[in-house]
């Protein structure tokens, strides 16, 4: 009885948190390049030769850009879903 509570209320409050995605794999798609690019950057300091390797999905349906100065990364998939991404030295690459 216990563990069914605390299940239940583990998932409402990640229910809670949870980002809404309109059930469109080309938006988790570029929402995803866009954070791991930034982590692999700004987090890991991995080169972009092999944070694109990386990041790299078959179909390669998104890509990056990236600011290095303001540590950000814009991801465009299928050019026409978009995402940011930016370092936050407290809690790594976060969504904008």
């Amino acid at each position: 009885m216990i563990r069914r509570a605390l299940l239940a209320s583990t998932l409402a409050l990640a229910a809670c948190n949870a980002e809404a995605y309109d059930n469109n794999d080309a938006e988790l798609a570029v929402r995803q390049k866009a954070k791991e690019m930034c982590s692999c950057l700004f987090v890991m300091e991995l080169s972009e030769q092999e944070c694109a390797a990386w990041t790299r999905v078959s179909p390669n349906v998104a890509r990056a850009t990236i600011d290095r100065e303001n540590k950000r990364v814009h991801a465009v998939a299928l050019g026409f879903w978009a995402a940011d991404a930016r370092f936050d030295g407290r809690h790594g690459c976060v969504h904008d």
